[in-house]
Protein backbone atom coordinates (compact mmCIF):
# COMPACT_ATOMS: atom_id res chain seq x y z
CA UNK A 1 0.00 0.00 0.00
CA UNK A 2 1.37 3.41 -0.97
CA UNK A 3 2.10 5.73 1.94
CA UNK A 4 0.74 9.24 1.81
CA UNK A 5 3.85 11.44 2.15
CA UNK A 6 1.78 14.06 3.93
CA UNK A 7 1.30 11.71 6.91
CA UNK A 8 5.03 11.01 7.33
CA UNK A 9 7.08 13.28 9.57
CA UNK A 10 9.54 15.30 7.44
CA UNK A 11 13.28 15.30 8.16
CA UNK A 12 14.24 17.50 11.11
CA UNK A 13 15.30 21.01 10.19
CA UNK A 14 18.10 21.56 12.67
CA UNK A 15 18.69 25.12 11.54
CA UNK A 16 15.07 26.04 12.26
CA UNK A 17 15.42 24.54 15.75
CA UNK A 18 18.59 26.56 16.29
CA UNK A 19 16.88 29.73 15.12
CA UNK A 20 14.06 29.06 17.58
CA UNK A 21 16.63 28.73 20.40
CA UNK A 22 18.13 32.09 19.39
CA UNK A 23 14.71 33.74 19.25
CA UNK A 24 13.76 32.37 22.68
CA UNK A 25 17.01 33.72 24.09
CA UNK A 26 16.27 37.10 22.52
CA UNK A 27 12.84 37.13 24.20
CA UNK A 28 14.52 36.74 27.59
CA UNK A 29 16.99 39.56 26.83
CA UNK A 30 14.16 41.71 25.47
CA UNK A 31 12.27 41.49 28.74
CA UNK A 32 15.40 42.21 30.77
CA UNK A 33 15.72 45.37 28.67
CA UNK A 34 12.07 46.25 29.31
CA UNK A 35 12.67 45.86 33.05
CA UNK A 36 15.48 48.42 32.99
CA UNK A 37 13.96 50.75 30.40
CA UNK A 38 11.60 52.42 32.86
CA UNK A 39 8.62 51.56 30.66
CA UNK A 40 5.65 50.32 32.75
CA UNK A 41 5.44 47.10 30.75
CA UNK A 42 6.93 44.52 33.13
CA UNK A 43 6.22 43.11 36.56
CA UNK A 44 9.15 45.01 38.05
CA UNK A 45 10.82 48.03 36.46
CA UNK A 46 13.59 50.49 37.19
CA UNK A 47 14.20 53.84 35.50
CA UNK A 48 17.47 53.99 33.55
CA UNK A 49 20.29 55.75 35.39
CA UNK A 50 21.18 57.89 32.37
CA UNK A 51 19.50 59.23 29.25
CA UNK A 52 22.05 57.42 27.09
CA UNK A 53 21.27 54.05 28.72
CA UNK A 54 17.56 54.66 28.28
CA UNK A 55 18.02 55.54 24.61
CA UNK A 56 20.10 52.42 23.91
CA UNK A 57 17.53 50.18 25.57
CA UNK A 58 14.69 51.89 23.67
CA UNK A 59 16.45 51.34 20.33
CA UNK A 60 17.12 47.71 21.24
CA UNK A 61 13.43 47.19 22.08
CA UNK A 62 12.08 48.93 18.97
CA UNK A 63 14.39 47.02 16.61
CA UNK A 64 13.57 43.69 18.28
CA UNK A 65 9.84 44.36 18.20
CA UNK A 66 9.99 45.06 14.50
CA UNK A 67 10.76 41.47 13.58
CA UNK A 68 11.47 38.83 16.24
CA UNK A 69 7.93 37.81 17.15
CA UNK A 70 7.06 37.70 13.45
CA UNK A 71 9.91 35.21 13.07
CA UNK A 72 8.37 33.08 15.83
CA UNK A 73 5.03 33.06 14.01
CA UNK A 74 6.73 32.15 10.71
CA UNK A 75 8.35 29.10 12.30
CA UNK A 76 5.08 28.13 13.98
CA UNK A 77 3.19 28.47 10.71
CA UNK A 78 5.78 26.38 8.90
CA UNK A 79 5.35 23.38 11.18
CA UNK A 80 1.54 23.61 11.32
CA UNK A 81 0.53 21.93 8.00
CA UNK A 82 2.66 18.85 8.60
CA UNK A 83 1.28 18.41 12.10
CA UNK A 84 -2.28 18.78 10.81
CA UNK A 85 -1.65 16.29 7.99
CA UNK A 86 -0.29 13.64 10.35
CA UNK A 87 -2.92 14.01 13.10
CA UNK A 88 -6.10 15.15 11.41
CA UNK A 89 -8.24 18.08 12.60
CA UNK A 90 -9.53 16.63 15.89
CA UNK A 91 -6.21 15.32 17.17
CA UNK A 92 -4.40 18.43 15.94
CA UNK A 93 -6.69 20.78 17.87
CA UNK A 94 -6.64 18.53 20.93
CA UNK A 95 -2.84 18.56 20.91
CA UNK A 96 -2.78 22.36 20.53
CA UNK A 97 -5.22 22.79 23.41
CA UNK A 98 -3.04 20.63 25.64
CA UNK A 99 0.37 22.02 24.64
CA UNK A 100 -0.71 25.65 24.40
CA UNK A 101 -4.00 25.96 26.26
CA UNK A 102 -2.91 24.46 29.59
CA UNK A 103 0.21 26.67 30.01
CA UNK A 104 -1.86 29.70 28.99
CA UNK A 105 -4.63 29.01 31.51
CA UNK A 106 -2.17 28.30 34.34
CA UNK A 107 -0.20 31.45 33.60
CA UNK A 108 -3.30 33.59 33.10
CA UNK A 109 -5.10 32.68 36.31
CA UNK A 110 -2.33 31.48 38.65
CA UNK A 111 1.16 32.61 37.71
CA UNK A 112 0.31 36.13 36.54
CA UNK A 113 -1.28 37.06 39.91
CA UNK A 114 1.83 35.73 41.66
CA UNK A 115 4.04 37.94 39.50
CA UNK A 116 1.84 40.94 40.31
CA UNK A 117 2.01 40.28 44.04
CA UNK A 118 3.60 43.40 45.42
CA UNK A 119 3.15 45.89 48.18
CA UNK A 120 0.26 46.44 48.16
CA UNK A 121 -0.81 43.45 46.02
CA UNK A 122 -3.06 44.13 43.05
CA UNK A 123 -6.67 42.92 43.09
CA UNK A 124 -6.95 39.45 41.57
CA UNK A 125 -9.02 40.55 38.56
CA UNK A 126 -6.45 43.24 37.77
CA UNK A 127 -3.55 40.82 38.15
CA UNK A 128 -4.72 38.06 35.82
CA UNK A 129 -3.44 38.14 32.27
CA UNK A 130 -1.49 36.32 29.60
CA UNK A 131 1.74 38.29 30.05
CA UNK A 132 4.44 36.95 27.70
CA UNK A 133 2.08 34.07 26.84
CA UNK A 134 0.02 36.37 24.62
CA UNK A 135 2.07 34.64 21.90
CA UNK A 136 0.56 31.29 22.92
CA UNK A 137 -2.94 32.78 22.86
CA UNK A 138 -2.34 34.11 19.35
CA UNK A 139 -1.04 30.72 18.21
CA UNK A 140 -4.18 29.02 19.48
CA UNK A 141 -6.31 31.45 17.46
CA UNK A 142 -4.19 30.99 14.34
CA UNK A 143 -4.24 27.19 14.70
CA UNK A 144 -8.04 27.29 15.00
CA UNK A 145 -8.25 29.47 11.89
CA UNK A 146 -5.95 27.11 10.00
CA UNK A 147 -8.10 24.14 10.99
CA UNK A 148 -11.23 25.95 9.81
CA UNK A 149 -9.53 26.77 6.51
CA UNK A 150 -8.47 23.14 5.97
CA UNK A 151 -11.95 21.85 6.75
CA UNK A 152 -13.55 24.41 4.43
CA UNK A 153 -11.22 23.45 1.57
CA UNK A 154 -11.11 19.70 2.25
CA UNK A 155 -13.00 18.80 -0.94
CA UNK A 156 -10.80 20.83 -3.22
CA UNK A 157 -8.51 18.71 -5.40
CA UNK A 158 -5.03 18.32 -4.03
CA UNK A 159 -2.62 20.69 -5.83
CA UNK A 160 0.07 19.23 -8.02
CA UNK A 161 3.44 18.65 -6.42
CA UNK A 162 5.76 21.53 -7.25
CA UNK A 163 9.51 21.58 -7.38
CA UNK A 164 10.84 23.46 -4.36
CA UNK A 165 12.01 26.92 -5.31
CA UNK A 166 12.48 30.16 -3.37
CA UNK A 167 9.85 32.89 -3.66
CA UNK A 168 10.46 35.25 -6.56
CA UNK A 169 11.58 38.80 -5.82
CA UNK A 170 8.30 40.37 -7.06
CA UNK A 171 6.41 38.11 -4.63
CA UNK A 172 8.61 39.26 -1.74
CA UNK A 173 8.14 42.92 -2.67
CA UNK A 174 4.37 42.48 -3.00
CA UNK A 175 4.27 40.77 0.40
CA UNK A 176 6.18 43.64 2.02
CA UNK A 177 3.96 46.27 0.38
CA UNK A 178 0.72 44.52 1.40
CA UNK A 179 2.00 43.99 4.93
CA UNK A 180 3.06 47.63 5.27
CA UNK A 181 -0.31 48.92 4.04
CA UNK A 182 -2.22 46.56 6.31
CA UNK A 183 -0.10 47.58 9.29
CA UNK A 184 -0.50 51.27 8.49
CA UNK A 185 -4.29 50.89 8.24
CA UNK A 186 -4.56 49.03 11.56
CA UNK A 187 -2.42 51.62 13.34
CA UNK A 188 -4.91 54.32 12.38
CA UNK A 189 -7.26 52.60 14.84
CA UNK A 190 -4.71 50.92 17.14
CA UNK A 191 -1.56 53.06 17.39
CA UNK A 192 1.61 51.45 18.66
CA UNK A 193 1.40 50.81 22.38
CA UNK A 194 -2.39 50.45 22.46
CA UNK A 195 -3.53 47.84 24.96
CA UNK A 196 -6.63 45.87 24.00
CA UNK A 197 -8.59 44.48 27.01
CA UNK A 198 -9.33 40.73 27.19
CA UNK A 199 -7.06 39.99 24.22
CA UNK A 200 -4.18 41.30 26.37
CA UNK A 201 -1.71 41.74 23.51
CA UNK A 202 1.04 44.25 24.34
CA UNK A 203 1.69 44.84 20.62
CA UNK A 204 -1.68 44.72 18.89
CA UNK A 205 -0.40 47.11 16.23
CA UNK A 206 1.75 44.24 14.90
CA UNK A 207 -1.14 41.83 14.38
CA UNK A 208 -0.94 42.08 10.55
CA UNK A 209 2.70 41.00 10.71
CA UNK A 210 1.98 38.08 13.03
CA UNK A 211 -0.92 36.77 10.95
CA UNK A 212 0.91 37.30 7.65
CA UNK A 213 4.07 35.57 8.85
CA UNK A 214 2.10 32.61 10.21
CA UNK A 215 0.34 32.24 6.84
CA UNK A 216 3.63 32.66 5.00
CA UNK A 217 5.12 29.89 7.11
CA UNK A 218 2.30 27.51 6.15
CA UNK A 219 2.81 28.35 2.46
CA UNK A 220 6.57 27.95 2.87
CA UNK A 221 6.04 24.40 4.12
CA UNK A 222 4.00 23.41 1.07
CA UNK A 223 6.43 25.01 -1.37
CA UNK A 224 9.63 23.91 0.30
CA UNK A 225 10.94 27.44 0.80
CA UNK A 226 12.99 26.62 3.89
CA UNK A 227 14.90 24.03 1.84
CA UNK A 228 15.73 26.54 -0.88
CA UNK A 229 16.94 29.54 1.11
CA UNK A 230 20.38 30.34 -0.25
CA UNK A 231 23.15 32.65 0.98
CA UNK A 232 22.28 34.90 -1.96
CA UNK A 233 18.71 35.22 -0.67
CA UNK A 234 20.13 35.94 2.77
CA UNK A 235 22.25 38.79 1.45
CA UNK A 236 19.22 40.12 -0.41
CA UNK A 237 17.29 40.05 2.86
CA UNK A 238 20.11 41.83 4.64
CA UNK A 239 20.12 44.47 1.92
CA UNK A 240 16.35 44.90 2.25
CA UNK A 241 16.58 45.38 6.02
CA UNK A 242 19.54 47.75 5.80
CA UNK A 243 18.07 49.73 2.91
CA UNK A 244 14.76 50.18 4.71
CA UNK A 245 16.64 51.39 7.79
CA UNK A 246 18.52 53.98 5.75
CA UNK A 247 15.52 55.20 3.72
CA UNK A 248 12.27 54.68 5.65
CA UNK A 249 13.34 54.91 9.29
CA UNK A 250 14.71 58.48 9.13
CA UNK A 251 11.57 59.57 7.28
CA UNK A 252 9.43 57.98 9.99
CA UNK A 253 11.31 59.67 12.82
CA UNK A 254 11.47 63.04 11.08
CA UNK A 255 7.86 63.72 12.07
CA UNK A 256 8.67 63.54 15.78
CA UNK A 257 8.81 60.89 18.49
CA UNK A 258 5.04 60.40 18.56
CA UNK A 259 4.02 60.70 14.90
CA UNK A 260 5.39 57.29 13.84
CA UNK A 261 3.08 55.42 16.23
CA UNK A 262 -0.03 55.65 14.05
CA UNK A 263 -3.23 57.67 13.66
CA UNK A 264 -2.80 57.93 9.90
CA UNK A 265 0.24 60.19 9.88
CA UNK A 266 2.75 60.15 7.04
CA UNK A 267 5.42 59.22 9.57
CA UNK A 268 3.42 56.13 10.58
CA UNK A 269 3.27 55.06 6.92
CA UNK A 270 7.04 55.29 6.64
CA UNK A 271 7.42 53.41 9.93
CA UNK A 272 5.13 50.64 8.67
CA UNK A 273 7.23 50.44 5.50
CA UNK A 274 10.36 50.24 7.65
CA UNK A 275 9.27 47.56 10.10
CA UNK A 276 7.62 45.44 7.39
CA UNK A 277 10.71 45.59 5.17
CA UNK A 278 13.04 45.10 8.12
CA UNK A 279 11.09 42.07 9.38
CA UNK A 280 11.05 40.30 6.01
CA UNK A 281 14.68 41.14 5.31
CA UNK A 282 15.95 40.14 8.75
CA UNK A 283 14.10 36.82 8.73
CA UNK A 284 15.36 35.98 5.23
CA UNK A 285 18.92 36.81 6.28
CA UNK A 286 18.71 34.72 9.44
CA UNK A 287 17.11 31.75 7.73
CA UNK A 288 19.92 31.74 5.15
CA UNK A 289 22.61 32.16 7.81
CA UNK A 290 21.29 29.42 10.09
CA UNK A 291 20.72 27.05 7.16
CA UNK A 292 24.25 27.47 5.82
CA UNK A 293 26.16 27.76 9.11
CA UNK A 294 24.07 26.25 11.91
CA UNK A 295 22.27 23.26 10.41
CA UNK A 296 23.17 20.69 13.03
CA UNK A 297 22.95 19.96 16.74
CA UNK A 298 25.01 18.23 19.38
CA UNK A 299 23.79 17.17 22.83
CA UNK A 300 23.71 20.76 24.11
CA UNK A 301 21.77 21.98 21.09
CA UNK A 302 19.23 19.18 21.46
CA UNK A 303 18.77 20.05 25.14
CA UNK A 304 18.27 23.74 24.37
CA UNK A 305 15.82 22.94 21.58
CA UNK A 306 13.77 20.53 23.70
CA UNK A 307 13.48 23.08 26.51
CA UNK A 308 12.99 26.32 24.53
CA UNK A 309 9.20 26.44 25.02
CA UNK A 310 9.57 25.79 28.75
CA UNK A 311 12.00 28.71 28.93
CA UNK A 312 9.44 30.90 27.20
CA UNK A 313 6.82 29.96 29.80
CA UNK A 314 8.99 30.35 32.93
CA UNK A 315 11.35 33.20 32.03
CA UNK A 316 9.10 35.95 33.43
CA UNK A 317 9.67 34.57 36.94
CA UNK A 318 13.42 34.28 36.54
CA UNK A 319 13.82 37.76 35.04
CA UNK A 320 11.59 39.38 37.65
CA UNK A 321 13.29 37.58 40.55
CA UNK A 322 16.71 38.69 39.33
CA UNK A 323 15.51 42.28 39.02
CA UNK A 324 14.06 42.27 42.53
CA UNK A 325 17.23 40.72 43.95
CA UNK A 326 19.33 43.56 42.55
CA UNK A 327 16.77 46.25 43.26
CA UNK A 328 18.70 47.72 46.19
CA UNK A 329 22.05 47.66 44.37
CA UNK A 330 23.00 51.15 43.13
CA UNK A 331 24.67 50.14 39.88
CA UNK A 332 24.42 51.90 36.51
CA UNK A 333 21.76 50.48 34.22
CA UNK A 334 24.22 48.94 31.70
CA UNK A 335 25.94 46.99 34.49
CA UNK A 336 22.66 45.70 35.88
CA UNK A 337 21.39 44.75 32.44
CA UNK A 338 24.61 42.87 31.63
CA UNK A 339 24.61 40.97 34.92
CA UNK A 340 20.93 40.03 34.86
CA UNK A 341 21.17 38.98 31.21
CA UNK A 342 24.26 36.84 31.91
CA UNK A 343 22.56 35.14 34.86
CA UNK A 344 18.94 34.73 33.77
CA UNK A 345 19.48 33.29 30.31
CA UNK A 346 21.45 30.19 31.38
CA UNK A 347 19.34 29.96 34.55
CA UNK A 348 16.13 29.70 32.50
CA UNK A 349 17.49 26.81 30.43
CA UNK A 350 18.98 25.12 33.52
CA UNK A 351 15.66 25.29 35.39
CA UNK A 352 13.68 24.08 32.38
CA UNK A 353 15.12 20.57 32.68
CA UNK A 354 13.96 19.82 36.25
CA UNK A 355 10.61 21.48 35.56
CA UNK A 356 9.96 19.25 32.55
CA UNK A 357 10.81 16.18 34.64
CA UNK A 358 7.95 16.88 37.05
CA UNK A 359 5.08 14.39 36.73
CA UNK A 360 2.79 15.26 33.82
CA UNK A 361 4.67 18.39 32.83
CA UNK A 362 6.52 16.91 29.84
CA UNK A 363 3.16 16.12 28.18
CA UNK A 364 2.45 19.86 28.20
CA UNK A 365 5.86 21.52 27.99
Amino acid sequence: MKTDPRTVAPPRLWFADNLRIALTSLVVLHHVAVMYSGLPLWYYTEPPTSAAAGAVLAIFLVVNQAWFMGAFFLLSGYFTPGSYDRKGPAAFLRDRLVRLGIPLIVFYFVLSPLLHAGSPPEPYLDAIGSGPLWFVLALLVFDACYTAFRLATARRPRPRERAARPPALPMVIAFVAALALGTYALRIVLPAGTWVPIVDFPTSSYLPQYAAFFAAGAVAYRRGWFHTVTPRAGWAGFGLAAGASVVFLPLALAGGLEAWMGRGTLSSLFFALWDSSFAVGAVLALLAFFRSRLDGQGPLGRYLSAHAFTVYVIHAFVVTAAGLALGAVAWPTPAKFALVAAVTLPACFALAGPIRRLPGVRRVL
